[in-house]
């Protein structure tokens, strides 16, 4: 009998103190802070601030952080005073560690959004630099894998020292360029436009003498392709024609003279062989 009146206690004791279960297990998480690497820390701050963050980024070489630091200041604070010379000090620090595109997208945030502000022409001088990286052979790569010419990217940024400065030092040259690009990618009409634009819109520079001797050239040498060559050939000597008649002094008319000759050697030759089919049939 006390046997059983002891395990009847001994039940009641576990009901009475066994929890009820929950609906929901309750599990516990470790409490984990995300690890972020050195020179990757949040950059807050007004602008004064940001500023010294980048300035201090540059002093100890992580110009990773001194770029991110200045972009930074310029998207969050983009009406303050130190916001142009932030982007343009971005611009440089990116095209001296290579980051080329991105560059060139500063240095025309720069020009579009502060024409007013003091590196303007260094700004496009920027662009242009950048732009004959990608015109003397720079390939784009992803994964550092190269993907294509840069040819098309060239182009677009020396389209945008044209638009963004009509009549700065290195419009001229830029759309010479813009030529030049095409010319190597074998878009021959696009680059005797552009070489075109150079002769009407800037004759007194120097550059106008090499556009129109290339339009000259590209007519020349699909004349001797055998690609639409009459025409080709009389579209070429018109061009060395106008050549001489504008630039007689330069030290490219004794070619311009040369390559004049041999296209009317070649349309004698050809007129002589009309001849002689016609002769021989009578005609």
């Amino acid at each position: 009998m006390q046997l059983l009146i002891r395990v009847i206690l001994v039940v009641i004791a576990v009901m009475f103190f066994t929890p009820e279960p929950s609906g929901a297990s309750i599990i516990f998480k470790p409490n984990k802070t995300e690890y972020v690497p050195p020179g990757e820390e949040e950059i807050n701050g007004n602008a004064a601030e940001i500023y010294q963050t980048a300035q201090n980024a540059e002093k100890e070489n992580n110009l990773k952080r001194a770029i991110r630091a200045y972009k930074t200041l310029v998207k969050r604070h983009p009406k303050d005073a130190l916001a142009p010379n932030a982007l343009f000090r971005a611009a440089q620090l990116q095209e001296q560690t290579h980051q080329l595109t991105p560059a060139a997208e500063s240095y025309l945030q720069l020009v579009e959004r502060y024409a007013s502000n003091t590196h303007f022409d260094e700004a496009i001088e920027g662009q242009f630099r950048v732009g004959e990286v990608y015109l003397n052979g720079k390939k784009l790569k992803v994964l550092g894998i190269p993907i294509a010419s840069a040819l098309d990217r060239a182009v677009t940024i020396f389209a945008n020292v044209v638009r963004t400065a009509p009549y700065g030092r290195y419009t001229a040259r830029a759309q010479f360029n813009i030529g030049l690009a095409r010319e190597k990618q074998g878009a021959n009409d696009a680059a005797i436009q552009a070489y075109q634009a150079v002769v009407d819109k800037f004759p007194n520079e120097p550059i106008a003498v090499d556009a129109q001797y290339q339009i000259g050239y590209i007519w020349f040498t699909a004349s001797q392709l055998g690609t639409n060559d009459a025409a080709a050939a009389s579209n070429a000597k018109t061009a060395f024609q106008d050549f001489l008649f504008h630039y007689p002094k330069s030290e490219k008319a004794a070619q311009a003279r040369k390559d004049l000759d041999i296209l009317e050697h070649k349309q004698t030759n050809n007129s002589f062989k009309v001849a002689k089919f016609y002769d021989k049939h009578k005609y």
